[in-house]
């Protein structure tokens, strides 16, 4: 019975011990959430940066579909948007997969020969150029990391040639190694094997004209050009951007061939963000991923009834990252605005409904009004003030985040 009464009694204390511990954590953390006023803050600093009004975009040009009438697996010679002459093969046709493949390693041995080939002209070279070899070695690995960082990974695989250039120099130089030409012969008998083992000559096609080719069609070639761009309705083009292209060429066609380095872009625009642009404007648009910026001119702007606006572009400049893809992003670029870079969240308004932001001045909150300029997401950029009393000025210790703020509050760090 004893025992019994010494565990109900443990039993009990136990229970008390635990309501205890409820009870303090419970007062601690309502003292911590009265008393705790962290605060984050950021320096009023001066900013540039330009207002664009973005919108998808609809490249229109001149275009003609390449046919080819023989079966196979196709090899282009040119990357896409690569100019192109008069009579000049574009692509060839192996008759199996296996044949292509064997191509595509005679071409990779071509590449080392050329490589070594070069190197071996520095036999006997002074050590002088040894410092520059390490240079150029250390700035191609930078480019080919930023590369690969980015996933670009073409960009990083077409510079492998030239590293290897480099190492093989810098190799020659240092006298490591004192001629190529045993490798050079043993990379001319594998080349002499491969070429015995393809089962058929490639077919070679070839295009009677100049201009720009690009290996993938969307079906839009015969429809848009420069004459049907002014026919175009804004319900044709919201159709067209909303639409998702064609993932494979039709039977029979290789790719299009574009006639001129001029093209068009046709676009729906919000009429308001569009401002003072006008018909006959020369603007800069920044096209597609490559963010490349182009000058273009509005050689038409048409008012639709909703109120948007239908906009033609005229571009007379021509990249390779013009082609990919029938629809692209594109941001128009307005004017450059400076002034003083704020958070957006930090904004704030006062009893008489001034936007302004709240300030650490010392140990005191101070509410400063702001005169703002253009807003985005994340930020505000607002006129520089500093020569006014009662507004944000330049180096200012903006509060963007805090509890309870008042003008004239004491924060105790």
């Amino acid at each position: 019975m004893a025992e019994t009464d010494k565990k109900r009694t443990l039993t009990t204390r136990f229970i008390w011990l635990i309501i205890g511990l409820f009870f303090v954590i419970m007062i601690v953390s309502q003292l911590v959430i009265h008393f705790y006023n962290p605060i984050r803050t950021e320096v009023a600093s001066l900013y540039t940066t330009t207002e664009s009004v973005g919108f998808k975009g609809i490249y229109v040009r001149n275009e003609k579909l390449v046919s080819y009438n023989v079966s196979g697996v196709i090899s282009y010679l040119h990357p896409d948007g690569s100019r192109i002459a008069k009579n000049s093969v574009i692509a060839e046709v192996y008759s199996s997969q296996n044949d292509l493949a064997i191509q595509q390693e005679i071409e990779s041995l071509m590449a080392q020969r050329s490589v070594l080939v070069d190197a071996q002209e520095l036999v006997g070279a002074d050590t002088s150029q040894l410092e520059s070899f390490s240079t150029q070695i250390y700035d191609k690995h930078a480019q080919i990391m930023q590369h690969l960082y980015d996933k670009d990974y073409d960009a990083a695989a077409a510079l492998k040639s030239d590293m290897l250039n480099l190492y093989s120099k810098k190799e020659i130089v240092k006298g490591v190694e004192t001629s190529y030409s045993d490798k050079i012969a043993e990379i001319d008998n594998r080349i002499s094997m491969l070429r015995g083992r393809i089962s058929k000559a490639p077919y070679e096609i070839s295009i009677g004209e100049t201009g720009y080719f690009v290996s993938r069609v969307d079906g839009y070639e015969d429809i848009l050009n420069s004459d049907t761009v002014f026919t175009l309705t804004k319900e044709q083009v919201e159709y067209i951007i909303s639409s998702e292209e064609q993932e494979t060429n039709p039977k029979g066609v290789i790719g299009k061939l574009i006639d001129d380095y001029k093209w068009y872009m046709i676009a729906v625009l919000d009429t308001v963000r569009l401002g003072t642009v006008f018909e006959g404007a020369n603007v800069t648009l920044r096209v597609g991923s490559s963010q490349q910026n182009v000058k273009a001119d509005i050689i038409s702007l048409e008012r639709q009834p909703d109120g948007s606006s239908l906009c033609i572009f005229e571009c007379d400049m021509f990249s390779s990252d013009f082609v990919d893809g029938r629809v692209t992003q594109v941001k128009l670029l307005m004017d450059d605005y400076e002034g003083i870079r704020i958070p957006t969240e930090a904004i704030r308004f006062d009893d008489e409904d001034n936007a302004g932001v709240f300030t650490l001045n010392g140990i005191e909150v101070v509410f400063k009004k702001i005169k703002q300029i253009i807003s985005e997401e994340d930020y505000t950029l607002v006129v520089d003030t500093s020569d006014l009393d009662g507004y944000i000025s330049l180096y200012d210790t903006i509060i963007v985040e805090g509890k309870d703020l008042y003008d004239g509050k004491i924060i105790d760090k």
